[in-house]
């Protein structure tokens, strides 16, 4: 009679949140199964974490609040494979959005809207993150980043331009550096009446 297998097991992996709403590691990796703890240093103040985008809910909540000097309990991956951004706010201070890495899963971006808008308009991704566009439109979308050699294809050519169909994820690309601050801008193309335009920017590999 065959042994059943047990479950996977995951580590327990921590996130460190100042009183200037900075968590460290600002760009945490972690596996499918692990889970992930934040830790509040603020001794005056809650922190509050939230998290952004199309993987807003891959721990459960879109939110979750932390007690001055406190900790949150365990949160557990819903889904394998995702980067998941978020922002952090204490008392009145509040941090740029910084990321999880589930796995090896890449940070989504969707085009949300006919003016070139993001659900994201300011990401992060760390060193060596995957990311991609989704367009939820029914127009093709023109991407203009703003500098060379900040993200690349899967030959490793740098790319400066993607087109992303309509109704369609664009392929994946991978962010390299480290303090990146990579701008990009948003034709909407095909559209009937004008062309409209939307920016944001993406923060590669920022500690």
């Amino acid at each position: 009679m065959a042994t059943p297998k047990e479950a996977l097991v995951g580590a327990s992996q921590s996130i460190n949140i100042n009183s200037n709403g900075k968590a460290s590691p600002a760009n945490q990796s972690i596996g499918n199964q692990d889970t992930v703890t934040f830790n509040n240093h603020d001794a005056n103040h809650a922190a509050t974490v939230t998290f952004l985008g199309a993987g807003a809910n891959e721990f459960g909540a879109s939110s979750v609040t932390i007690a001055a000097g406190g900790s949150s309990a365990p949160l557990t991956p819903v889904a394998s494979n995702v980067t998941v951004d978020y922002d952090v706010t204490v008392g009145n201070n509040s941090g740029d959005p910084f990321s999880i890495q589930v796995g090896s899963g890449p940070l989504e971006i969707d085009i949300v809207d006919l003016e070139g808008d993001t659900n994201l308009p300011t990401a992060g991704i760390p060193n060596n993150g995957p990311v991609f566009f989704s367009n939820q439109m029914g127009y093709s979308a023109t991407i203009q980043f703003d500098k060379a050699n900040v993200l690349f294809d899967e030959n490793g050519n740098s790319v400066t331009q993607q087109l992303v169909d309509a109704n369609s994820p664009g392929a994946v690309l991978t962010g390299r550096g480290t303090n990146q601050d990579l701008g990009y801008t948003i034709n909407m193309t095909g559209h009937p009446r004008k062309v409209e335009t939307g920016s944001g920017s993406i923060k590669v590999g920022n500690t």
